[in-house]
């Protein structure tokens, strides 16, 4: 099921990076933001996230780090907004549509994920789910969650597809090995 998510992942125009099995996910990001020349990141409240933020301190400017510190909303959206990327983790893939699914759990969840013009998921520990069916048969009743299927797009300008029109213009996911 990994394969195919992929496949629908790349499809949609998003990115997808192999993590390592035993490898260091925050190392893998911090290389990655360091050859994209990335500066200035917000960092999500996910389980995997505290060593990621530990990886990247003091090598990166970290914004935002909802897993260690509340904000007020209008705080966290400044934030997000003036990040260059935003680091999340997800609560699962759906392969049959290579959409990431994220619970409204997460602190600026939605925030981290819409507003810096590139959104990196971790993923590599992510259940994967052949269907929303699936998925939603075994979902929590009282969250509520979005469905991520690649950077934002828009083809309303001249019937032309631009992306990143109201949302991240990449969003590359570190994924299972396949």
């Amino acid at each position: 099921m990994t394969g195919l998510f992929r496949q629908r992942w790349l499809e949609s125009a998003g990115e997808y990076v192999e993590a390592a099995p035993e490898g260091d996910v925050g190392r893998e990001l911090l290389a990655f933001l360091q050859a994209e020349g990335i500066k200035s990141v917000v960092i999500g409240g996910s389980p995997l996230m505290p060593i990621v933020g530990e990886r990247l301190a003091g090598e990166v400017e970290i914004l935002a780090d909802f897993g260690r510190a509340g904000y007020e909303r209008e705080t966290a959206k400044l934030l997000c907004s003036r990040a260059e990327a935003g680091i999340s983790g997800v609560d699962a893939l759906i392969s049959e549509t290579g959409a990431l699914v994220v619970s409204s759990t997460g602190r600026a969840g939605f925030m981290i994920s819409s507003l810096p013009p590139l959104h990196l998921v971790v993923a590599h520990e992510a259940p994967v789910f052949r269907s929303q069916e699936d998925f939603l048969a075994v979902a929590p009743t009282d969250l509520s969650f979005s469905f991520i299927t690649g950077p934002s797009r828009t083809a309303d300008i001249e019937k032309r597809l631009v992306l990143g029109a109201h949302g991240p213009k990449r969003v590359v996911v570190w994924g299972p090995e396949i």
